[in-house]
């Protein structure tokens, strides 16, 4: 019961039904679905935030501690109302599907279910994107997003239409990023499993259909997921001696095979306008060192410069401060080395050690993406976070030292927050040096 309605209500956020059919907008399908799940689900999610529990949950801390971080930062500020009447609430029901994803996919049997589940429902939005934009349907809530270009020799203007499909996916680059998902999801269900590799193969069908929709969304950074996703399932599932040559001959060639807008990653345009908004935002916060530990407060980079940073870390840093650009990358940094360390430093069951190489390549390419696009409080990031956590789940007994929640693991995270800022920092100056 709590599963199935679960998955009701996967397909309830990636869809959006209310927003393709606004006759029966106002129904709230999605709070409905989602209160119900919790309260089927409250005796775990209670024994889930104990503090026994948190301390062999690292990542889940992170992302616990990432949200309190955009509470503090705006009471901080004085914007007390904001905090906890209006954005507060919303980020809560993001965390709020990231635990019930942790509690209610409780089994290998579960995960495997539920990552077939979320391509088809990737494959079901992709079709209604592709069918708006060449025609074949009309949803009043999809609207392709105009990309403004100049024709070099002529120096004319000109648009692309870039492909956009439903709710949260009516951003290009959030499409981009969930369809990268679902190719790596596609080969993570062909490669394991039981039945026989003719069927399995079947798998595989969706990922045309996704390779095409990529190349529609026009989305630089959504590629530069793609590619370092690939790279991080070949490394996790080959080593690194091997995956690396392989890795960067592939990025080359498909960059070179791809061409126009989403091949171009040489900088200029657009990229050297994200890097000025990065250096910008990273200047103002250390000119002001008071607020280097909470931040300059949400949504900083739209109130002064019009525009979001274009990269998630550098967001939580500046509008965060170390409070909560420390989690954030925290988050994705001890994903990957935890989920990297599955059946070796930490003890797994055999379907979590198989399940290794696809959530390393997910954190990989959705991390990468996350360097280029703002994704900080939308639903893919955790969702992606409580997959790794879901794999992460069965080793929680047997986690090592090193990796618990106690005084020295507060300690060493301050110290990998202060290094995260400083290596930022230096990054986007090296870069602006370098002509990005």
């Amino acid at each position: 019961m709590k599963f199935g309605l679960f998955i009701a209500l996967n397909a309830l956020v990636l869809i959006r039904p209310e927003e393709l059919f606004p006759a029966i907008a106002g129904l709230r399908l999605y709070l409905i679905v989602i209160c119900v799940c919790t309260l089927q689900s409250l005796p775990e999610l209670m024994a889930l935030l104990s503090w026994e529990s948190l301390r062999v949950r690292p990542v889940m801390v992170c992302v616990l501690l990432y949200f309190f971080s955009t509470i503090v930062s705006l009471c901080v500020l004085g914007r007390v109302e904001e905090a906890l009447l209006d954005f507060g609430p919303e980020f809560a029901k993001i965390i709020l599907y990231y635990l019930l994803l942790i509690t209610i996919v409780d089994s290998g049997e579960r995960f495997r279910r539920i990552i077939a589940v979320l391509v088809a429902l990737i494959v079901l939005l992709t079709a209604i994107a592709i069918a708006q934009l060449h025609g074949f349907a009309s949803f009043p809530n999809i609207d392709p997003v105009m990309q403004r270009e100049f024709d070099i020799e002529t120096g004319e203007e000109y648009f692309i239409p870039r492909l956009v499909s439903s709710g949260i996916f009516s951003d290009p680059n959030d499409l981009c990023l969930i369809l990268g998902f679902g190719m790596l999801s596609c080969l993570y269900l062909m490669t394991t499993g039981d039945a026989p590799l003719a069927l399995r193969l079947g798998y595989l069908a969706p990922i045309p259909l996704f390779v095409y929709a990529t190349l529609e969304t026009h989305s630089r950074g959504g590629v530069l997921g793609i590619l370092a996703g690939v790279g991080g399932y070949m490394y996790a599932r080959y080593g690194g001696s091997k995956a690396l040559p392989l890795a960067a001959g592939g990025a080359f060639g498909s960059l070179a095979l791809i061409g126009g807008r989403q091949g171009n990653m040489a900088g200029g345009g657009t990229a050297h306008e994200r890097l000025m908004f990065w250096a910008d935002g990273l200047t103002n916060l250390f000119n002001q060192p008071l607020y280097i530990p909470t931040g300059l407060g949400l949504e900083w980079f739209t109130r002064e410069t019009g525009f979001v940073a274009h990269n998630s870390f550098v967001q939580a840093y500046v509008e965060q401060g170390l409070f909560g650009g420390g989690t954030f990358l925290g988050a994705f940094v001890l994903g990957a080395w935890m989920t990297d360390r599955l059946g070796s430093g930490i003890p797994a069951p055999a379907w979590a050690v198989k399940a290794r190489p696809f959530v390393f390549a997910i954190l990989c390419g959705y991390g990468m993406g996350c360097y280029s696009l703002t994704r900080n409080t939308v639903l893919p990031t955790y969702m992606i976070l409580g997959i790794a956590s879901v794999l992460l789940e069965p080793s929680a007994p047997y986690l090592p030292d090193k990796f618990r929640v106690d005084r020295r693991w507060f300690g060493r995270s301050i110290l990998m927050s202060i290094v995260g800022l400083v290596f930022i920092k230096y990054a986007t100056q090296i870069m602006g040096m370098a002509g990005v």
